[in-house]
């Protein structure tokens, strides 16, 4: 990974400062555009108000990696 990768945000559109990294980190602006969708489908499965935020894709100095990955890291399959 880079020190710079791309991340899906989403924001929060009557709480602005609310952001959150849902997807990545991604090597390239193209990659994370070709998962937003699904990206965004994912989120609203945690929370349906998911599809009421506003998406982005934004570099940043992070390499940590996303809400969706995060949580696919952390269950297991019975």
């Amino acid at each position: 990974m880079n020190l710079e990768n791309f991340y899906i945000v989403a924001t929060d559109p009557d709480e602005p400062a609310l952001q959150v990294n849902i997807s990545g980190p991604y090597l390239t602006r193209k990659a994370a555009q070709a998962d937003l969708e699904a990206a965004i489908d994912e989120a609203a499965e945690l929370d349906p108000s998911a599809r009421l935020y506003q998406y982005r894709i934004c570099k940043l100095a992070c390499q940590k990696p996303g809400v969706i990955q995060h949580m696919a890291c952390h269950t297991a399959v019975r």
